[in-house]
């Protein structure tokens, strides 16, 4: 039997390891508000991104990255000048707005966008502006949106963090002290926006008194996809409300070493995640809920506004942090919800005489009614059918996400302007989706549109949403298709085209019409444009910056690091 004898060198050198492992690991659990951790995120397991780059592929178009950052510039600086501090910026007026709290949205939000790019001078502008002019415990209103305010404001703080942590901005930009003032906002703004889960349920309510510190009910008159929910009862939230905080919680509970966040969140989409109520298909809820007691009052079930956002978060939560607890219930969710949506609510339009080729739509379903129609909203989910099939090796996924693409990309190309309109319409190819359709042309316009293109126009505006670009990134990033860096590059060419103004991007009326005055749309549109400028440019940059096999996207476009 052979004899093991210890070397006194070999003892030294794994005792001179635990030390070092040990001060590391230390150093990184206490290191919330303490000195910066350089720390850039690596890959977790099978890669994302696609491997196969060769002949140029890959690298940065730097023709076309340089007019995207360019036209960022223009953006920061038009705000910079005529109505800093405010929310937004009236892109036709000139005017500011404050639809947002008035803390000053833009200069938060578009710190993601300003700290990939190296826009220094300007990030350094907003960091001092969100240090030194921002009071997170008042508010315009007393009555704020917990929802949005997560997505836009907490999310684009911490963020930032990750990615001065990540080594991403110089720290001549901004340094240690600066940064923990960013995270100590961050804290300030989640704790005031804590009582929005101090429901029965959990469920976030949809909005938060500043003034009294409760939850409340929301205002009325409501617009937007909020007033679908309330014609159902005042204490109703849709899916998306109670199912999209958890990555920014998640991530301010590693930031800070403060589990409550996170626990919060957890708990917010626990009546959806683990809902006692049966549904016609698995994985998918019924909405809107009711916010006491958890049940479903309607039987609306899809992933476009009100909804999608939730199944985005179920794939997320599971790359940002995929040795939690439930992340592998997450993923099963995940999947069945994907297939729910392949099997039921998508669908290819039908033929006519003039327009052959037939294109993968994706509808709604509300009770026993197919709802033959998709919002600009909706074109988020290609892009996290192909990360979710790449991720949990699902290759039918992503051939869904790409059909899927393909029709958002029909309704870019089919109108004058190149741009997408807010909603469409189609008649569906079979039954029985055709026998239940609810929606068929009413104008003479609708039916023109319809055999010309395959579909018609519901609501022809464009608003400057981001999530077809996004989509079209994610697609680059996992296939290494071509094709949509230059799905892209017409997407950017016609904002310039249409959409630019003196005092920034408006979005347009009608994508089927111009580009003058009498076409631009006079609201504050500024925080989505940079969102979009972000992953256009992201597409055209260098594969690794931003690899989706280290940093985890939020529905608002800002970056957190993978947890090893």
């Amino acid at each position: 039997m052979p004899s093991f004898r210890r070397n006194p060198t070999t003892i030294f050198k794994l005792l001179a390891a635990f030390i070092v492992v040990t001060f590391y690991l230390i150093l990184r659990g206490f290191s919330g508000f303490g000195p910066r951790i350089r720390n850039e995120p690596q890959q977790i397991g099978a890669s994302i991104q696609f491997e196969g780059w060769k002949n140029g592929s890959g690298v940065a178009d730097e023709q076309r990255a340089g007019r995207v950052r360019v036209a960022m510039k223009y953006t920061f600086w038009k705000y910079r000048e005529y109505a800093w501090g405010f929310d937004d910026i009236m892109p036709v007026s000139g005017n500011g707005g404050t639809n947002r709290n008035g803390w000053g949205a833009f200069i938060v939000d578009s710190t993601t966008t300003l700290a990939l790019m190296g826009l220094w001078d300007e990030l350094e502008l907003a960091v001092d502006h969100i240090i030194h002019s921002i009071n997170f415990n008042t508010a315009i209103s007393d009555l704020v949106d917990p929802f949005e305010t997560t997505i836009q404001y907490l999310g684009a703080l911490i963020s930032l963090v990750d990615l001065i942590d990540a080594d991403m901005v110089p720290e001549s930009v901004i340094n240690n002290t600066k940064r923990d003032a960013i995270l100590a906002q961050a804290v300030t703004l989640a704790n005031k926006l804590a009582p929005s889960f101090d429901s029965p349920t959990g469920m976030m309510w949809p909005r938060v008194n500043f003034y009294t510190d409760t939850g409340a009910l929301s205002p009325n008159p409501l617009s937007g996809p909020e007033a679908s929910t309330h014609r159902y009862s005042g204490h109703t939230i849709d899916p998306a409300r109670a199912g999209s905080n958890i990555l920014e919680n998640r991530v301010l509970s590693r930031l800070t070493n403060n589990d409550i966040y996170f626990a919060n969140a957890t708990r917010a989409w626990a009546p959806l995640v683990w809902s006692p109520y049966i549904t016609p298909w698995k994985g998918m809820v019924d909405g809107p809920i009711n916010i006491l007691t958890g049940e479903p009052l309607g039987r609306e079930r899809h992933w476009d506004a009100g909804h999608g956002s939730y199944y985005e978060h179920l794939l997320k939560i599971s790359l940002l942090a995929p040795h939690d607890r439930y992340t592998r219930h997450y993923q099963k969710t995940w999947l069945s919800a994907a297939a729910a949506l392949r099997h039921n609510i998508s669908q290819r339009s039908a033929p006519t005489d003039l327009h052959r080729p037939q294109h993968l739509f994706m509808g709604k379903q509300d009770g026993q009614w197919f709802l033959n129609e998709q919002s600009h909203l909706a074109c988020f989910a290609p892009g996290n059918l192909m990360l979710g099939g790449r991720f949990l090796d699902h290759p039918n996924l992503v051939s869904l996400g790409k059909a899927l693409l393909e029709g958002c990309h029909h309704t870019y190309a089919s109108s004058a302007t190149h741009l997408g309109p807010e909603i469409w319409s189609w008649l569906p190819q079979s039954a029985p989706y055709l026998s239940n359709a609810t929606f068929t042309p009413t104008t003479v316009r609708h039916t023109l549109e319809l055999a010309e293109n395959g579909f018609w126009i519901v609501n022809p505006t464009f608003r400057l949403r981001p999530e077809y670009a996004e989509s079209l990134f994610y697609a680059y990033r996992i296939t290494g298709e071509q094709r949509y860096r230059d799905w892209a590059w017409d997407v950017f060419v016609a904002l310039e085209k249409h959409c630019k103004t003196r005092f920034g991007f408006a979005g347009l009326k009608d994508v089927m019409g111009g580009g003058d005055d009498g076409w631009w749309i006079d609201e504050g549109l500024e925080s989505w444009v940079t969102q979009s400028l972000m992953y256009l440019w992201l597409v055209f940059e260098e594969v690794d910056v931003g690899s989706l096999d280290r940093w985890v996207y939020s529905t608002e476009g800002h970056l957190f690091r993978m947890i090893r």
